[in-house]
């Protein structure tokens, strides 16, 4: 019987955590093996952030803080357990670690769309009905048979905005805010999935109104960064152009904040970090970054507050059968 009233899975893409592992998860991610060209191509640009993403490992770290904290907030126990879309753990190994009265995942994507949301869905049905069914051993009724759910809505919230404000204020160490032009980032996706519904920009425009006046940079920007290779139409504005026209209009300083992201990786390792600031730095301009909020105690923090809120929140028939119910101490 578990000891555990409570399991999180906290989800991610993932990503290759070594060199080795390079292959396998692009096979995992695109379906099929990498042209030899392909594979040169992103082999190189890991080796130039150290050889491997730091994605795997910050996600790890995530889960330990975050069981720390709502293990610390709650009057019950708790177990959070990471798992990957596209790497190992998967989302299925995930949640074969978990098994407590109650199971919920917590997407590591802030923002919503059928490729972020909906892949995490599609996994967790899948892994839950995996469970279920056995496969030659007694069947485990994951979430009593009730679909998993997903807690997200966090992406506006004050905590989550406070993480990235923090993220700031650390990148400009002291300096005039009014100098820099802030120029916020989230990841391109193709234009039709905005136009089939996705709420995803929607909901980057909500995060983005907080940060400004948080911030009160002397101007801002937003644009779209790390297009995939496939056809078809993709959001704009692209970095690249902003980046020109922010030149034109005569600023010497740009603050990078790569608000739809909240782990470092190789999009803002290599795509921010070594790409966009050669351009910066080209067009005779001062590049910084703001680190993404990875394992920080306000996004940490951020988090346990979306648990807590979700549990305090969900229909009452979802409700632990515990004498106490979920609460905060004090």
């Amino acid at each position: 019987m578990t000891d555990s009233f409570v399991d999180v899975a906290l989800l991610a893409f993932g990503a290759p955590g070594s060199p080795e592992l390079i292959t396998d998860f692009l096979v995992r991610m695109t379906g099929r093996a990498p042209t030899p060209e392909t594979l040169k191509v992103v082999e190189e640009r890991y080796k130039l952030i150290g050889g491997a993403s730091p994605l795997p490992d910050i996600t790890a770290r995530q889960a330990r803080s975050l069981q720390a904290r709502l293990v610390q907030e709650l009057a019950f126990p708790i177990r959070v357990r990471p798992g990957f879309l596209y790497a190992q753990p998967t989302v299925a190994e995930c949640l074969e670690e978990l098994d407590g009265h109650e199971v919920l995942a917590v997407p590591l994507s802030p923002f919503s769309s059928r490729l972020t949301s909906g892949k995490y869905r599609e996994a967790l049905d899948a892994a839950q009905a995996t469970a279920q069914a056995g496969e030659g051993k007694a069947g485990r009724k994951l979430n009593g048979g009730r679909p998993i759910p997903l807690v997200e809505g966090w992406y506006a919230e004050r905590g989550f905005v406070q993480a990235i404000s923090r993220r700031v204020a650390e990148a400009l160490d002291g300096c005039d805010v009014n100098e820099w032009v802030v120029l916020f980032t989230a990841h391109n996706v193709p234009l039709e999935t905005v136009a089939e519904g996705d709420p995803y920009v929607e909901q980057l425009q909500q995060t983005i109104s907080r940060l400004v006046p948080a911030i009160m940079p002397g101007d801002w920007r937003f644009a779209f960064q790390s297009k995939g290779r496939g056809g078809g139409e993709w959001l704009e504005p692209e970095v690249d152009d902003v980046v020109r026209a922010i030149a034109t209009d005569g600023w010497k300083k740009i603050l990078v904040v790569p608000v739809g992201f909240v782990s470092d990786n190789v999009e803002t390792l290599y795509d921010l970090e070594i790409m966009l600031r050669e351009q910066i730095e080209s067009a005779g301009m001062e590049y910084r970054r703001s680190a993404a909020p990875n394992d920080s105690p306000p996004f940490i923090e951020a988090l346990a507050d979306a648990v807590i809120e979700y549990l305090a929140r969900r229909p009452v028939e979802h409700q632990l059968h515990h004498p106490d119910g979920p609460h905060k101490h004090g």
